[in-house]
């Protein structure tokens, strides 16, 4: 699979699912699982963010230095 942005669901054989959004920054992985989650029941047993989370998502814009 490539390396954008793309999210994979896990179903056991138990019926337990995992989705986990790959290379999402920011919050925008809780919004891309949120319609899956909602369709696959919609009861989260554990949430855990991943470190991209805490990355700020880019805009595409050079960020600039504030003058004085």
């Amino acid at each position: 699979m490539g390396t954008g942005k793309h999210v994979k669901i896990t179903i056991a054989p138990g019926g337990t699912c995992t989705v986990d959004a790959m290379n999402f920054t920011g919050q925008s992985c809780h919004t891309a699982t949120a319609e899956i989650t909602a369709a696959l029941g919609g009861q989260i047993d554990h949430l855990r963010d991943k470190p991209e989370a805490r990355r700020r998502a880019q805009t595409g814009q050079p960020e600039r230095e504030a003058s004085r």
